[in-house]
């Protein structure tokens, strides 16, 4: 039973750090998506359109998911899950805003470096929190910087407006990944998602309205940006 118990935990495990690098692979290539949509759109536009087209696709998936699961659907803590995706989509939203902004004025391999910094960022901010973080985990952050340094930057390091919203923008995206960890045990990670998304959507759209004229042509043109 023992045995057992390890073989599903190590299972488990491997299954969680792929899903977690096929994630960083998908996010990583973004970057070229998200510098080519501004030539097609404003930022806001970007940003609010993607992000309710995120939240529709998840909520296609959990109404289809808890459809099938029937009467054996985990019970939802709805207090707590809208709670949860309203707190971790302010921080997305202040993140991917300042992101898509400063992609506007630096180059992509810039903009995927600096913002690879919440790697360093996510165990710096724990400790205030009084959280133990090996010396393993610091020395996996710090080479993680390096190399991620050796891929993208081909320029002179040079911090321009852009590179410090990206920097800034680093900062939101630690705040917000420890915000889904402090909830992560005790919540549904897929309403979750669709919250902080369309809270992201709804706030960016209405800066669009305001600031970035959008037209319908713009998106039919960024269509493909948009969709990955």
């Amino acid at each position: 039973m023992e045995n057992t118990t390890m073989e599903n935990t190590r299972t488990k495990t491997t299954r969680n750090s792929l899903i977690l690098l096929l994630t960083a692979a998908i996010w990583g290539m973004a970057f070229v998506s998200q510098s080519k949509g501004m030539d097609y759109m404003h930022p806001f536009t970007f940003n609010g359109v993607r992000s309710l087209i995120g939240a529709a696709s998840i909520l296609v998936y959990i109404l289809i998911s808890r459809k099938i699961a029937g009467d054996k659907a985990a019970p939802l803590d709805w207090k707590l899950n809208v709670k949860a995706g309203l707190l971790c989509g302010i921080f997305l939203t202040i993140a991917s805003t300042l992101q898509q902004f400063g992609i506007k004025y630096t180059s992509v391999g810039k903009a995927g470096f600096i913002t690879t910094l919440y790697i360093i960022f996510v165990p710096m901010f724990g400790i205030f929190l009084k959280k133990k973080v090996a010396p393993v985990v610091w020395a996996a952050a710090v080479m993680a910087a390096v190399g991620m340094y050796l891929l993208c930057m081909t320029e002179s390091l040079h911090l321009g407006a852009g590179d410090i919203m990206v920097f800034l923008c680093a900062i939101a995206f630690a705040i917000q990944i420890m915000t889904v960890d402090h909830y992560a045990a005790r919540i549904d990670g897929a309403v979750v998602s669709c919250i902080q998304f369309t809270v992201c959507g709804v706030v960016c759209c209405i800066g669009a309205l305001i600031w970035g004229q959008p037209t319908f042509g713009q998106l039919q043109e960024g269509l493909g940006a948009l969709l990955y």
